[in-house]
């Protein structure tokens, strides 16, 4: 749909990182309109993971740059897990911030209520480095946090609360860490289970206060996702109509047959799905059974995390339920499985807006990564990136890999 189109401005936060000296080498893949969680249903093809499996998505073109050493960061999108969860199958560090903290002007919507730029790096201090970059106020985006934003210090000696002080100097001593048990779901694996028991209990160890806790309505979190998703992404996508920009069909016979010819060409069967399931959700004869509902079901999971903070200052959940899986595989599920297998631990985070990274932790049986994920209440960046730090020193993930071997 967009092939061609050079957009007339760019989005805040390319400009940001230009401003700040960085160098944008080049755009990189992912599914069509970011629909997807495993980059293979893009124009251009399906992006292969440097440790020959799938890529994760719908960033996995960043994952892969970052991964392979092409560039020292990427921008991806975030809206029920596409930054963190190609992080996780690439094995770099992947940052979805609280929403409104980094401006989301030419970002091109999915779902307005929940769609972040993400960040991916191969360390954390890199990640801290773009965060700095780019967050803070946009008065070009009215869901932008007016808050100042204070940048963090990666080299000031201080507790976890306010900055990231080298990681041999930082300590844990007190800080209470929740595992909530839903997340230990049907088909978690169970070497990511197992990881994820053992830096737990390696935190406990190191001083942390690692207490079980209970988010009863994860499980319809996924449900609850695809009726808002489909039903934003029918209004987000009537914009693309083949007259303002993008693909014009060749059809001129009327503006409704224009209209139809182009966006029947230029959409996938992926994007198309959702425009007309979400077209239906919306009718007014179903719009209190769908749509309201699903908003009532938002509201309880966004509780769950309102009522956790009370025992608990950060949560560790796992990124994904398996390693990457064969692209041979994963090209058999249909996209609505694919999304519900793929973003279960991580959805939950954009249903209540607050920030979730994805830190690398070990290699699997089959030499694949495996990570584990941190989320915090909003606005507790600070804390969420020190304690990634402080696990990405603990387990010493390899940061560079022998291609030719995998």
């Amino acid at each position: 749909m967009l092939e061609n189109f050079s957009p007339p401005y760019n989005a805040t936060v390319c400009q940001r990182l230009l401003d700040a000296g960085a160098v944008l080498v080049g755009k990189t893949n992912l599914d069509q309109f970011a629909m997807g969680s495993g980059t293979v249903d893009s124009i251009y093809g399906p992006t292969k993971n440097v440790w020959k499996c799938k890529a994760g998505g719908s960033s996995g073109g960043s994952a892969v740059a970052v991964a392979s050493g092409v560039c020292f960061g990427a921008i991806g999108s975030d809206t029920g897990g596409s930054t963190r969860n190609p992080a996780s199958y690439c094995g770099v560090v992947g940052l979805k911030p609280t929403y409104g903290l980094v401006s989301r002007h030419g970002l091109i919507p999915l779902v307005n209520s929940m769609d972040v730029p993400g960040i991916l790096a191969r360390n954390v201090d890199d990640v801290v480095s773009i965060l700095n970059a780019v967050a803070g106020h946009d008065k070009q985006d009215s869901t932008c946090l007016t808050k100042p934003f204070k940048k963090i210090s990666l080299f000031e000696s201080s507790n976890y609360c306010s900055r990231l002080p080298p990681a041999n100097k930082m300590g844990i001593k007190g800080l209470k860490i929740g595992i909530p048990i839903e997340y230990n779901c049907e088909y978690l694996s169970d070497e990511v289970l197992d990881m994820w028991d053992e830096i737990a209990q390696t935190l406990q160890n190191e001083g942390a206060i690692v207490k079980e806790v209970s988010m009863p309505h994860t499980q319809y979190s996924i449900v609850c996702y695809s009726v808002l998703n489909q039903c934003e992404v029918a209004s987000n996508m009537a914009r693309y109509d083949g007259i303002e920009y993008g693909y014009r069909a060749d059809d001129d016979h009327s503006t409704e047959k224009l209209y139809a010819v182009s966006r029947r060409t230029a959409f996938n069967d992926i994007v198309k799905n959702r425009i007309l399931t979400g077209n239906y959700f919306l009718l007014g004869r179903n719009y209190e059974k769908y749509f309201n509902q699903a908003l009532k079901v938002r509201r309880l999971i966004m509780n769950d995390f309102d009522n956790v903070w009370e025992d608990a200052q950060l949560l560790l959940t796992p990124t994904t339920l398996t390693e990457a899986p064969l692209y041979s595989d994963f090209i058999q599920k249909t996209n609505r499985d694919q999304c519900a297998f793929q973003d279960f631990c991580t959805q939950p985070a954009n249903m209540a807006g607050i920030p979730a990274v994805s830190v690398p932790i070990k290699l699997s049986k089959n030499g694949l990564p495996l990570s584990l994920q941190i989320m915090g209440r909003n606005l507790s960046e600070p804390m969420l990136l020190a304690l990634a730090k402080y696990i990405e020193h603990l387990v010493q993930f390899p940061q560079y890999v022998n291609f030719k071997q995998k």
